[in-house]
């Protein structure tokens, strides 16, 4: 058996939240890991909003969770609105959770508090690092990265894609990936809102979601 030491247990591509929170998680079990974002920094816009009960109770099991209910506003109602109509308004609470609310909070906020828990446990991202390729031998995974032109190449035990839709671990393995595509048009905006609209309230109006929040 190939019993070659290995540069890292977990190197994980793709430092958006889900990245991040594996490499906390890595960081809390004592794993060696490192983290690599092609990006040159974290996401300046919002994004995902919704951080749903059970997304909060894994925080909480993690140990992450207090700074998202601190910056989280939450939203208990969900209100469809026509042509300046309200016609409909849904209550939001769900049982059996500490947490019976959606948990407003744009994605780039939980980009910023997942790197401030990882900095706090002594980790860093590696950015400006594109994953190029990966072999995988019978005990390890030999990956090739590259940083500013130059070629990094390193040991792994396990090598993890977490770098969204066009992922290029997935394409490595020849995954395919699951589910269609929507064909409808999404328009998605950072704006400044009057105080008419409720901030524990989100609002659908036709095709359009509006997610109140404060940042």
């Amino acid at each position: 058996m190939n019993t070659q030491a290995t540069d890292t247990d977990v190197l994980i591509v793709g430092a958006g939240p889900v990245g991040l929170f594996l490499a906390n998680e890595c960081a809390r079990r004592g794993l060696r890991w490192r983290l690599i974002e092609a990006r040159s920094s974290q996401s300046e816009h919002s994004k995902a909003l919704a951080l749903f009960p059970r997304t909060l109770e894994i925080f909480d099991m993690a140990g992450v969770v207090q700074p998202f209910l601190k910056a989280a506003n939450r939203v208990t109602w969900v209100a469809v609105v026509s042509h300046e109509r309200r016609i409909a308004r849904i209550h939001f609470t769900p049982g059996g959770t500490p947490y019976p609310f959606v948990g407003m909070v744009p994605q780039d906020v939980t980009e910023r508090l997942l790197v401030a828990e990882l900095l706090r446990k002594g980790g860093a991202v590696e950015y400006d690092t594109t994953f190029v390729s990966a072999v995988q031998n019978e005990t390890y995974v030999h990956a090739t990265l590259e940083r500013k032109g130059e070629r990094l190449e390193l040991t792994a035990k396990y090598v993890v894609g977490c770098d969204g839709a066009h992922s290029a671990v997935r394409h490595l393995l020849d995954l395919p990936f699951e589910g269609e595509e929507y064909e409808d048009l999404f328009m998605l905006a950072d704006i400044d809102t009057n105080d008419v609209l409720a901030p524990d309230c989100s609002f659908v109006q036709a095709s359009l979601v509006l997610w109140r929040f404060f940042r």
